[in-house]
């Protein structure tokens, strides 16, 4: 039996329709439903049962899976066991950052790599959905993400929220506005960007209710993950209005665009570091945690 077909079909079980497993994958969907087709073929049972875009597993579907997800974390044990022996006895880092947050947790992981220097790094910069399914495959020893939804399994340190923030092309203010906030009402009325997980509800789904009890039906150009490629395509000419975390933006560094805050405040952005509960801890991490994150001076 193919290892690829196998991680596959459980990321369709994880995603639940074909669509989001072919962007967690980063493939077209007529390979992955491909490739679907042919375990099915292989095992000669049905894995799914077909109802519109969505798949319903069988319960052959809901067997592999439970199997399957075992011989998978053996298999990338294996693997890792085989690294680290490799390495023989050097230290490795394993750890995701959020689009999300990456200018946010910037300054700590400078302060850790000062504090392990002589470790290997690998680090997986993806959405936050996506590294919560690698560290759940022990695939990462940590993650620094949006707070997850269900911490079931999960050691979470929750760290203050960041402010969410408005940043709106020039074009579509008034000459000479001299406002510094905005409402939900006002921003509903622009072409917005919205940020969006991969997989899973999250801020962006709040936020249109937001949007909606204001009284407007919001009218959404794109959906993008990185605030970072958001705010290159405001200041590259897209003219559209954004809601982002406030630690993302550099607002004297925005020549054709403006940020403001927005009314009334929301809490919707909470950066976390979080871990298998069986993982053990990163000390180092920790401690400098204890000092108070985000810092007030440069470590």
């Amino acid at each position: 039996m193919d290892l690829k077909r196998l991680r596959y079909f459980c990321t369709v079980m994880e995603q639940g329709n074909i669509t989001r497993a072919a962007e967690v994958l980063n493939m077209a969907q007529p390979p992955l439903s491909k490739r679907l087709q042919e375990l099915e073929e292989e095992l000669g049972v049905k894995l799914f049962l077909r109802q519109g875009r969505r798949l319903e597993p069988t319960s052959a579907g809901y067997y592999l899976y439970e199997k399957a997800g075992g011989i998978l974390r053996q298999v990338e044990q294996v693997a890792l066991d085989t690294q680290q022996f490799s390495l023989r006895g050097k230290r490795v880092i394993r750890l995701g950052l959020t689009h999300l947050f990456q200018r946010y947790f910037s300054p700590l992981l400078l302060a850790l790599r000062q504090r392990i220097p002589h470790a290997e790094w690998q680090i997986q910069v993806s959405d936050s959905s996506h590294l919560e399914t690698l560290l759940g495959h022990n695939l990462l020893d940590f993650a620094l993400i949006q707070r997850p939804a269900k911490l079931e399994s999960y050691t979470c340190i929750t760290l203050p929220p960041v402010h969410l923030k408005a940043v709106v092309h020039r074009a579509l203010l008034p000459d000479r506005d001299m406002r510094t906030a905005l409402s939900f009402s006002e921003l509903g009325e622009l072409p917005l960007i919205m940020l969006k997980r991969a997989s899973g509800a999250g801020t962006m789904e709040y936020l249109m209710n937001q949007l909606r009890k204001s009284g407007v039906q919001p009218d959404v150009l794109m959906y993008i993950s990185q605030p970072e490629l958001i705010l290159n395509w405001l200041e590259g000419g897209l003219e559209a209005a954004a809601l982002l975390p406030a630690s993302e933006i550099r607002a004297e560094q925005l020549n054709h665009s403006r940020c403001f805050d927005i009314l009334p405040s929301q809490q919707v952005f909470y950066p976390a570091i979080v871990k298998l509960t069986a993982t053990p801890p990163l000390h180092e991490l920790v401690s400098l945690i204890e000092q108070g994150y985000p810092f007030s001076d440069p470590l």
